[in-house]
């Protein structure tokens, strides 16, 4: 990662050490990104591997969709998925997915991959098979929407 990059994860790193509950011992944060949408799915732990209280989550949305851009590569696009588990006195582990299906649940519509590509484009190679599918489905059902229109 670059400087400003190293920047961004340890400030995202610093909002979410400070949103975790009094007592905590592992915070977790699982985010599935979109340029038209983000989930985000946190958990805090304490000594014992016991649920230690919810994580405020405030500002970190901005920060996360400013690294998501920060980190598009030409041509290989952005992350898809995050992960950022901090332990108590260690350092913190970040991971970022750039290529497997995230898995949203609910599922997004196919049309919000497009859009997705559209703001962080990837070269043929770096599409995944899942992603092509997706956008050829999208592609599907524009072309059944616009011939639906067109029947009117």
């Amino acid at each position: 990662m670059d400087p400003r990059t190293d920047t961004r994860v340890a400030e995202l790193c610093r909002l979410l050490e400070a949103g975790a509950p009094v007592g905590w011992h592992r915070v977790t944060l699982d985010v599935w990104a979109n340029v038209m949408a983000y989930e985000l799915a946190s958990s805090a732990k304490d000594g014992e591997g016991r649920f230690a209280g919810e994580v405020r989550l405030a500002e970190i949305t901005d920060q996360l969709q400013e690294l998501r851009e920060e980190m598009y590569e030409e041509g290989r696009g952005t992350w898809l998925s995050a992960r950022f588990t901090l332990h108590r006195e260690a350092e913190p582990e970040v991971t970022f997915n750039y290529d497997e299906n995230p898995r949203w649940s609910p599922d997004l519509h196919p049309m919000m991959f497009v859009r997705d590509l559209e703001a962080f484009p990837r070269t043929d190679e770096h599409v995944p098979d899942w992603l092509r599918e997706l956008v050829e489905r999208a592609l599907e059902l524009q072309r059944a929407h616009e011939a639906s229109l067109a029947d009117q």
